[in-house]
């Protein structure tokens, strides 16, 4: 009887172990499976931690191209059809009255460079350019013999001048080439406008120094006239007029010779303008104008 017993325990437990190992390869199993599943959810973190840095790098470069591509559309000359431009600067010029223009009117004289500068507008839209302009020039000129066409030697007096105008003009300007990016283009047009005039004209008679041999292209070789009779007996200084002395020309408003409102009429002008970017533009200009000569000039603008 016991030994049947014993061998039911032995039995017991033989037929035990085997559920022990069951449940210690399944808890492996599950432990293995686990493990798995851990692992394949750190390489899924991982794999979506690299496509959201991908991501994000790739919103990064699409920023950086659109604020490139946004610099460079700011910073670009080209300029549409149908859009209007809009300039503000400073202009220079040097206009030029050579003598040979003097003498078809006058005797005497001597080539003259009148400086003026000021600030300008431009208005562009299709073509078309529009400056309007206000500019100070200097018409100063040092002392030179001077009269007129139909006169005889013995009218001849030195001329000087300080006089200085103030410009309102106008440049009406067409292209007629442009570059494809608009960097380049080269214009045709003309100017209009009106100048007041202010300062002095100074007139003297004068006689020259040899009234035998009197030398015309040199005024330094005259003297002025103190008077109608200065010197006794000459025929160089006379009464037709009182130019003796400080004498000042009056103007037109006073019954005098000298303007005091001067006309501006530029035809042709030519123009070469260079944009390198949207926000700046020059110009050069050269031209004829009918009542101060040729001209050269120069200008800068910023772009509004």
């Amino acid at each position: 009887m016991g030994l049947f017993a014993g061998l039911c325990l032995v039995g017991a437990n033989a037929f035990a172990q085997p559920e022990d190992a069951e449940d210690e390869a399944s808890t492996t199993e599950e432990d293995s499976v686990e493990g798995d599943d851990a692992a394949q959810d750190g390489d899924d973190d991982e794999d979506g931690d690299a496509k959201d840095d991908d991501a994000k790098e790739g919103d990064d470069d699409e920023s950086e191209e659109g604020d490139d591509e946004a610099s460079e559309t700011s910073m670009e000359a080209k300029e549409l059809e149908s859009e209007s431009y809009y300039f503000i600067g400073l202009r220079f010029r040097n206009f030029i009255v050579p003598e040979f223009m003097l003498d078809i009117f006058a005797d005497g004289g001597a080539t003259v460079n009148a400086f003026t500068f000021g600030p300008e507008f431009t208005y562009r839209k299709n073509g078309l350019e529009m400056v309007p302009a206000i500019s100070y020039g200097d018409y100063s000129m040092d002392p030179f013999l001077f009269k007129g066409k139909d006169e005889n030697d013995f009218a001849y007096e030195r001329v000087s001048s300080d006089m200085k105008l103030l410009y309102v003009t106008l440049d009406i300007l067409f292209e007629v080439w442009v570059e494809e990016q608009s960097r380049f283009a080269f214009l045709i047009g003309g100017g209009v406008g009106l100048a007041g005039v202010f300062g002095n004209l100074y007139r003297n008679q004068i006689y020259p120094d040899d009234p035998n041999n009197p030398d015309f292209e040199d005024q330094s070789k005259w003297e002025n006239c103190t008077g109608a009779t200065d010197p006794a007996g000459g025929a160089y200084c006379d009464n037709d007029n009182e130019h003796f002395g400080d004498y000042d020309e009056p103007s037109w408003a006073n019954g005098g010779s000298k303007p005091f409102i001067f006309p501006y009429i530029a035809i042709p002008q030519l123009s070469f303008r260079f944009k390198p970017i949207k926000q700046f533009q020059a110009r050069f200009d050269t031209g004829f104008a009918i009542s101060t000569g040729f001209f050269l000039g120069l200008s800068a603008a910023y772009g509004l």
